[in-house]
């Protein structure tokens, strides 16, 4: 084989190893920002709804407006998700579980 054909085979190999790195450089730098973009938006998540459920369950009457309206500012949100309306969903059921074991004592009581 001739030196020009060695050398042109080479540098075609170099370019073609020099796209491929970076097609898979841009690729895993796709992927590292969207699994970014998710963490942040789980570490949000739980942060608001920590500081809702907190209130929910406060024995303060306060803190439970506070929570609703929090949940209901976080629910109209264009970016709310199924899991923002599961969590309201699950509070709601325990507010209703904790009024009617309320009641029951109330009733248990008289």
């Amino acid at each position: 084989m001739d030196v020009r054909w060695t050398s042109a085979a080479v540098a075609v190999i170099g370019a073609v190893v020099a796209v491929a790195s970076l097609v898979v450089t841009i690729v895993e730098g796709v992927r590292a920002r969207r699994h970014t973009k998710f963490l942040a938006h789980h570490d949000h998540w739980w942060q608001r709804w920590s500081w809702i459920a907190e209130r929910a369950l406060s024995e303060a009457e306060r803190d439970h407006d506070a929570a609703a309206l929090m949940a209901r500012a976080v629910l109209s949100r264009s970016w709310s998700t199924d899991d923002d309306r599961w969590m309201e969903r699950a509070l709601d059921d325990h507010e209703f579980q904790t009024e009617n074991r309320r009641r029951k004592d109330t009733q248990r009581d008289r």
